[in-house]
């Protein structure tokens, strides 16, 4: 047993790391001091062992196997962007922040840091530089745009439109792109979209940028999700929660409600939609005359296959 277990773990280091460095989280090792701790340990102790037991190794080495995907997130700090950490940690998710002032927003917040890092150096959206950074030295499967104007970061022009216009410039091809959008900003004849968008401030014309953000993406990514989420309200859960297209319904639900579906989109089979998402208990058309115009997904499940069923944007 002892040298079957040798040999596994030494068929995982080929297959899965290529002799490179591993990391165990001390969360995983037991008390035990007979665990062998180092590569070079366990490549000598199977050196050992019998020869008639070696042919094993392709059949085993030939085993799939998936690795999670290692999210960075934009404009981390904010409460959409921390919700949406804490969600990835809980699936046991590799994540990153990223913030305008280098900052962790995770410092001195009780949470199992087991697979989360915050990147140490500032990451402004307008800087493509700082993008170019972070990217490089992450190498993110997905990355989650969770930024949005603020009296600090930049207005709506800079942040909605222009962040989103940098990332997608130095998006890599390997990586999927999650951009958290709004509710609305498809119809301007809404009042909730002449409402939102002329509110004033660095928040001015939020709606429209945050639509030109979003079509820079259905041009020129390869791989994204787009999710508009209805009015954030407060309180964790309130019930199974809806996915529309069309931009013709919208309603409530929490930042944790929307941190979970934006993980689910990052881990989703589906690629290249659009969708809003609400409470179904909110649900509410936006106004009487767009009833009918879009579609309700009957959802596939919970995780990643909550957006089985939805349709490609054109």
């Amino acid at each position: 047993m002892i040298a079957a277990n040798i040999l596994l773990l030494l068929i995982c280091l080929f297959s899965a790391s290529g002799f490179q460095s591993f990391t165990v989280p001390h969360s995983k090792i037991s008390s035990t001091s007979s665990l062998l701790a180092t590569r070079g340990e366990v490549i000598k102790a199977a050196m050992a062992l019998p020869l008639a037991i070696l042919p094993l190794t392709a059949s085993a080495a030939a085993l799939p196997s998936s690795k999670p995907p290692v999210v960075l997130v934009l404009g981390a700090s904010g409460r959409s962007g921390m919700s949406t950490i804490e969600a990835c940690l809980k699936r046991s998710i590799p994540c990153t922040s990223a913030t305008r002032t280098g900052s962790d927003p995770f410092k001195v917040v009780k949470l199992d840091k087991s697979y989360y890092t915050p990147y140490p150096s500032p990451v402004d959206v307008t800087d493509l530089s700082s993008l170019k950074a972070v990217i490089e030295a992450v190498k993110p499967t997905a990355i989650v745009y969770a930024a949005s104007a603020s009296k600090k970061g930049g207005n709506a022009q800079e942040v909605d439109y222009g962040g989103v216009k940098n990332v997608v410039e130095v998006l890599p091809k390997s990586t999927r792109l999650v951009l958290i959008s709004a509710l609305a900003v498809d119809r301007p004849d809404s009042q909730g979209y002449k409402m939102t968008n002329s509110m004033g401030g660095v928040v001015d014309g939020i709606m429209y940028q945050k639509l030109r953000g979003e079509d820079e993406v259905r041009k020129k990514v390869k791989d994204y999700v787009i999710i508009r989420p209805g009015v954030l309200v407060n309180g964790k859960d309130g019930g199974p929660v809806e996915i529309a297209q069309g931009d013709y319904l919208g309603g409530g639900l929490s930042r944790q409600e929307l941190a979970e579906l934006v993980v689910d989109a990052v881990e989703a089979p589906e690629t290249d939609f659009t969708v809003e998402v609400y409470r179904k208990k909110t649900r509410t058309a936006l106004q009487k005359e767009f009833e009918g115009q879009g579609s309700i997904i009957e959802s596939g499940g919970s995780g990643k296959e909550r957006f089985k069923g939805v349709v490609k944007d054109k």
